[in-house]
């Protein structure tokens, strides 16, 4: 991690709002966002550091999944299948 880098959980918006409550600072999420970019400052990100492990019951569920896509194909309705893990380059 960049130590430079400067990091808060707050959104921009979050910011503005709680400027505007606590010090009558009226002030846009643009113009936060702007300031964040000019010092420095990031929005953290929630990162998967530690893997699961192996699932003992992972292929059941494949399994499962797999008898729940034959009932839907033979009932003539559409399946849609994605793939929502980050892939590596």
């Amino acid at each position: 991690m960049d130590s430079e880098i400067r990091w808060t959980n707050l959104t921009h918006q979050e910011i503005a709002d709680k400027l505007n409550e606590d010090h009558e600072i009226d002030i846009s999420r643009k113009i936060v966002k702007q300031l964040f970019k000019m010092h420095g400052y990031r929005k953290r990100k929630a990162q998967k550091s530690v893997s699961i492990g192996e699932c003992k019951d992972r292929n059941e569920q494949f399994e499962n999944i797999a008898k729940l896509k034959d009932a839907y194909v033979i009932a003539g309705n559409p399946i849609i299948s994605m793939d929502t893990k980050k892939k590596s380059s």
